[in-house]
């Protein structure tokens, strides 16, 4: 998972080289730090290493990195300037949750609820991610969808979605666990809260904290899953051995 995201942000910073030399001078291949063909180079080659450690842990997994993978470079590669940036969001990160237990053989119940839920998350994290750049991507001729929606569009799409996950995983939680669940969700919420009211005038002009919406995205699906952990499997399925 490592080499995938190491892929994923080399590539998308040697596809967008031209752009950045005009609206982001400061990152390394504008500077001249990094050559555009090494970060080229290095992105592929570790998304190969990605996809290698993938095969030694079986099918499911590899399966599942070559889609987050695949997910990452499309949106590296040019989607993420297209009112579709949200799909290798929303698809890659349904992968993150899902691949630990897969490259263990450990079967994870409720992956279906869990698919939807990270895929809306992602959606959320999406959002939140392209908020500090929408003036310089729509400067930049870039058309995704958090530059469609506006800076306050994207901050208020971007807390309902983390919000109807919240809500999505302390209903969907297996009853014996659910106290972590609504114990994630609680801490989910609190955060979407907290930034949303948080004064204008703390924040930069043009710019949208990342960082608080990652960790209720962090703080849902750890919830999630120690409450599947706990819950043993949910009120249907037996863990295995």
């Amino acid at each position: 998972m490592a080499l995938a995201q190491v892929s994923t942000g080399m590539l998308n910073d040697a596809f967008d080289a031209p752009w950045d030399r005009l609206y982001q001078p400061y990152k390394p291949i504008p500077t001249g730090v990094v050559p555009r063909t090494h970060a080229w180079l290095l992105g592929l080659a570790s998304g190969g290493g990605a996809l290698l450690c993938a095969r030694g842990a079986g099918r499911p997994a590899r399966r599942l990195m070559f889609w987050g993978l695949a997910s990452g470079w499309s949106y590296s590669l040019g989607l993420s300037r297209t009112p579709l940036s949200f799909l290798p969001f929303a698809g890659g990160l349904v992968t993150v949750p899902l691949l630990g237990p897969a490259a263990v053989g450990v079967p994870l119940p409720g992956r279906g609820q869990l698919a939807v839920i990270a895929a809306g998350v992602g959606l959320g994290l999406h959002l939140a991610n392209g908020g500090p750049d929408i003036e310089r991507d729509r400067l930049a001729g870039r058309r995704s969808l958090p530059v469609l929606l506006g800076e306050s569009g994207s901050r208020d799409a971007g807390q309902l979605l983390l919000g109807a996950g919240a809500l999505a995983v302390a209903a969907a939680s297996p009853r014996r666990g659910r106290g972590w669940a609504l114990a994630g969700a609680a801490a989910c919420l609190g955060l979407v809260s907290a930034e949303r009211l948080l004064s204008p005038r703390t924040r930069a002009q043009g710019r949208h904290p990342f960082v608080i919406p990652v960790l209720a995205g962090g703080a849902l699906g750890m919830g999630w899953l120690m409450a599947r952990s706990r819950g043993g499997g949910g009120d249907h399925e037996k863990p295995a051995g």
